[in-house]
């Protein structure tokens, strides 16, 4: 499905996908017949830092996510991240692998469902400012200007958000569009972000 694109571009494709119209969509089938992300929840969509979503946990293999989930996923790989990248759309629910080493990297959630929150109460559609009341500013952003999003990982915690930034579709902007997990501990991206703009003269 993504092939062509990197992760990071993906990632904005699946919130193209969705856009502010899914907001005003009821939960169910969305347009072009596809499920709404996240429409259907997983367990008790707890989302505990460093440990699990639902009962989706990192310590589990692909397979026995499926196991869990019950359905199979769309698989697509990104041979130039050394991704590969599972995602069941009717439950909102990604998963990142490690393609040398088959380790489950990532797990993550996401759309504009309110199905899932943290332990501490953040959904997704949360504004960035609430995340940061409430997480602090032990994060490590990540901009990508031309995917319109940036990634806050809370390397310490094993959580990280990601907050879209369009400003011409305000029901999004500045909201996490989606909320993941990984094992705590230093975790970079697997695209480098942009480069920081340097000191004005």
């Amino acid at each position: 499905m993504h092939r062509g694109v990197g992760i990071v571009a993906a990632v904005w494709l699946a919130v193209g996908l969705v856009g502010a119209t899914a907001l005003a969509q009821p939960e169910g089938p969305g347009g072009g017949g596809e499920p709404r992300p996240g429409s259907q929840g997983l367990g008790d969509g707890l989302i505990v830092p460093g440990q699990r979503i639902g009962p989706v946990r990192l310590t589990m293999t692909v397979e026995q996510i499926i196991a869990a989930v019950g359905r199979p996923p769309t698989r697509d790989e990104f041979p130039a991240d050394g991704v590969v990248l599972y995602e069941w759309r009717e439950h909102g629910l990604w998963v990142s692998q490690v393609a040398r080493t088959g380790r489950v990297r990532v797990i993550s959630v996401f759309g504009t469902s309110d199905r899932y929150r943290t332990e501490r109460g953040i959904v997704l559609l949360t504004p960035r400012s609430r995340i940061e009341a409430v997480y602090g500013p032990g994060f490590r952003a990540y901009d990508y200007p031309a995917d319109r999003i940036t990634l806050l990982r809370y390397h310490e915690l094993g959580l990280q958000f990601g907050i879209v930034n369009q400003p011409s579709t305000p029901t999004i902007h500045g909201r996490a569009f989606q909320i993941g997990v990984f094992r705590p501990g230093d975790l970079p991206p697997v695209r480098p972000p942009a480069p920081s703009p340097g000191p004005r003269p």
